[in-house]
């Protein structure tokens, strides 16, 4: 069995304060509101709707993005 590759995320069109869902091909999720993005769009900080934080994710990380 293969592992899916999936193409980097675009963060370069998310906005700070969008709501936005991550979803990964494990089946884990994350949903909270964009807090900030790197100039190059390579990183996005996410703040969980939770209360468990805020997350770094990296574009190459495997997640597709839903808002």
């Amino acid at each position: 069995m293969t592992a899916e590759h999936f193409p980097p995320a675009d963060f370069s069109t998310l906005k700070r304060g969008q709501q936005i869902t991550l979803r990964h091909a494990s089946g884990n999720q994350f949903t909270g509101v964009l807090e900030d993005r790197a100039d190059d769009a390579t990183v996005v900080w996410v703040r969980s709707d939770d209360g468990a934080g805020r997350r770094l994710f990296h574009r190459e990380d495997g997640y597709s993005i839903g808002v």
